[in-house]
């Protein structure tokens, strides 16, 4: 048992404080400023749900978090744009959550534990930068897929 919560404690403290800091970003309504003020960029509205997930992922760590507030803050907004492919936003919302993944998200230490990668360097660039390197070619299938949904 000891070596059981030596191996997930780690993973359990980092996700019950990501999900306190996310319930802070709400109450207190930097979410929600976070999401008018992305509305209002000249950008494709497709767009809006991957960068307010982005946006919180790097403020608050966790992915989960990130997809849930940009969700629920982005639809409300495109439900009230004509030709927004809501699927095609909600995956938005996931894609826009994956970028750098770092010590504040719960799959960070997972896939580290899994891999036996204990240094901090090593941990960031076998897990943070391709988790970045597929944000950013999501963020390019999104809008190809923007463009013919």
């Amino acid at each position: 048992m000891e070596k059981g919560v030596e191996s997930a404690g780690i993973i359990l403290l980092v996700t019950g404080g990501g999900g306190a800091l996310g319930a802070v970003l709400r109450d207190s309504g930097v979410g929600d400023a976070i999401g008018q003020w992305v509305s209002t960029l000249p950008l494709p509205s497709i767009l809006i749900p991957f960068l307010i997930a982005t946006m919180v992922r790097l403020v608050q760590g966790s992915g989960t978090v990130a997809i849930i507030t940009s969700a629920s803050l982005s639809a409300p907004i495109l439900a009230q744009i004509p030709d927004v492919n809501m699927v095609l936003a909600a995956q938005a919302a996931c894609l826009g959550a994956m970028v750098f993944s770092y010590f504040n998200d719960s799959l960070f230490w997972v896939v580290n534990r899994m891999l036996g990668v204990t240094d901090v360097k090593r941990q960031i660039l076998t897990w943070s930068i391709p988790t970045t390197v597929a944000w950013a070619t999501a963020l390019v299938t999104i809008l190809v897929a923007d463009i013919f949904l």
